[in-house]
């Protein structure tokens, strides 16, 4: 009788321990132990993250888990460590978990899609202290429980250390906005054996995880997010759906807030903050189990703090920058807060001419020439009046120098043919090929009459970041664009402004300045004919196209 019951008693015990691993409820924070997969999906080279977890804490032994990890991004391989710890006070096992992960990544589009595939391998140690613990052996009939006799039970081990391995894929694609995610994995593939006690033979069942995220913008500085995921092991299945919302602050800074529902167990209420280096999230799990009766409706908290270092190398790249960005005229093109760009004494607001050095008695325009741009050519005579380009361009430039105007070519920074609109000639394939491995373009809109970006466009600028910063020959062209509102003179300037912030946007990433060129259109270049509302508000914008050699 004895020996069955203790047989019961380990097996409960094993099954507690073995049976489910111990789960976060932010399991998309800790990336190591959801997919290892997940390695390196990060904005900087280094992350430290630290998770502590405490569950039912209204009974005697509140569950704990506790996770430490570091992860290490590269070019295409990225690798981490992990420390898991997990127990529900000293009269329990303690399992502990030291992984080392490995994550490939490889590019599927400029645009930062990639697919991933991961593996990790280490060791699990068990243990538990004995004398913790009340054997039917140790009670005396006259007096009682005696802690001081001895138990008379022969155990195997207290401790053990079991291998284990894991593998996982993931991989993230664009649906027009919308940007997807979702990855697979398996734990403890090898399923290592477990035995305490002689009789008991146990062992450490592999673990199913999928997992699917939907990113989607709604307004300017808010996005919502959906996710859902489904984790098996042994006989316990987790079914987790849930959304959250993002709101920017600004570039660096966010709230996130979310709510998800672990099905049939509990509601998950879940809010944090980022920083430019740092973020911390706290969540909270309302039990809606049957296990709300003995935990006396108390659920678990969970926290979790990460901190980011060497951000994508940025610091050094600035400061590589600094003495470029204050030497002229890039200082006045780029940082200078002076209202009077031409610096003809006229402030920028009464100056009729701000891009061009003038009289005030001629309102700030020059007195006597009517070359505004300086190109050789007069203004009436010229198609770009206010953009220096040649004679043979009727006054435009032809950046690219396959002999067609910039103002006529449908590809103005890359060389091609007069018979495809300035495009270099490809087949349909080798076209999509290009698109996909050497190209990207982006477009950022503006509000009428202004030049700051919205932070909607933060994700796609920063992935532009990414690109130029792994491929240092690749070269962004940034050309600014305007509605037909105003005189053409003060929108080439406010086109000129959009797209120096946006160079600015970039440059403060640590992208080096010879990766860059802008150049401003104004109203010369429109997509829409300027009749509405909606055709002019899609005319105001930058394009950024970048070419990898």
């Amino acid at each position: 009788m004895k020996s069955a019951i203790l047989i019961t008693f380990f097996s409960c015990l094993v099954y507690l321990s073995l049976g489910q691993d111990a789960h976060f409820s932010q399991s998309e924070l800790n990336a190591s132990a959801r997919n290892p997969a997940m390695m390196g999906i990060m904005s900087s080279d280094h992350k430290l993250t630290a998770s502590y977890r405490s569950q039912w804490a209204s009974i005697p032994s509140a569950y704990r888990n506790i996770l430490l990890a570091y992860e290490k991004k590269g070019n295409k391989f990225s690798w981490g460590t992990q420390l898991l710890q997990n127990d529900a006070g000293k009269v329990s096992l303690k399992t502990t978990q030291l992984m080392i992960n490995l994550a490939y990544r490889k590019k599927l589009s400029a645009r930062g899609e990639f697919l991933s595939i991961g593996a990790s391998g280490g060791v699990i140690q068990q243990k538990f202290d004995p004398s913790l613990f009340s054997f039917d052996n140790q009670y005396i009939a006259e007096t009682g429980f005696d802690p001081g006799a001895a138990n008379k039970e022969t155990f195997l081990n207290t401790t053990q250390f079991l291998p284990s391995a894991t593998v996982g894929i993931m991989v993230s694609k664009y649906f027009n906005k919308i940007k997807g995610s979702g990855g697979l994995s398996f734990a403890h593939l090898n399923e290592p054996s477990s035995q305490f006690y002689e009789t008991l033979h146990e062992k450490y069942s592999m673990r199913t995880s999928l997992f699917a995220n939907a990113q989607l913008p709604i307004k300017e500085q808010l996005k919502a997010e959906i996710h859902l995921s489904w984790n098996k092991q042994s006989v316990a299945t987790e079914k987790i759906i849930g959304a959250k919302l993002k709101y920017h602050l600004n570039a660096e800074n966010k709230l996130t807030g979310g709510i998800a529902n672990r099905l049939q167990d509990a509601w998950i209420i879940e809010g944090g903050i980022t920083f430019s280096a740092s973020a911390l999230t706290i969540s909270y799990d309302m039990n809606n189990s049957p296990l709300n009766v003995a935990t006396n409706s108390q659920g678990g908290w969970e926290v979790t703090f990460s901190y980011l270092f060497n951000k994508n190398k940025k610091t050094n790249a600035i400061n590589a920058n600094f003495e470029r960005l204050n030497e002229k005229p890039y200082k006045d093109l780029v940082t200078s807060k002076i209202p009077d760009s031409d610096l003809d004494g006229i402030p920028d607001k009464i100056d009729a001419c701000p891009n061009l050095y003038g009289e005030k008695e001629n309102s700030g325009c020059p007195v006597n020439t009517k070359d505004s741009d300086f190109d050789g050519l007069l203004d009436h005579v010229d198609s770009c009046p206010f953009l220096k380009g040649s004679a043979a361009m009727g006054g435009c430039p032809d950046s690219d120098k396959d002999g067609i105007s910039d103002l006529k070519d449908y590809c103005p920074f890359l060389k091609g043919e007069a018979s495809n609109n300035g495009c270099p000639v490809m087949s349909k394939t080798d076209h999509q090929q290009f698109l996909k491995t050497n190209a990207i373009k982006v477009v950022v809109e503006f509000a009428t009459d202004k030049s700051d970006i919205k932070v909607i466009y933060y994700q796609d600028l920063n992935d532009v970041v990414d690109f130029l910063l792994e491929n240092q020959t690749a070269k962004a062209f940034i050309t600014g664009h305007t509605d037909d509102e105003g005189d053409q003179a003060y929108n080439f300037k406010l086109g000129e402004r959009r797209a120096t912030n946006v160079m600015e946007f970039f440059l403060s990433r640590g992208v080096s300045f010879q990766q860059l060129s802008i150049v401003s259109y104004g109203e010369t270049k429109p997509t829409r004919q300027n009749r509405s509302a909606y055709e002019k508000a899609k005319n105001r914008r930058v394009e950024v196209q970048v070419y990898a050699e």
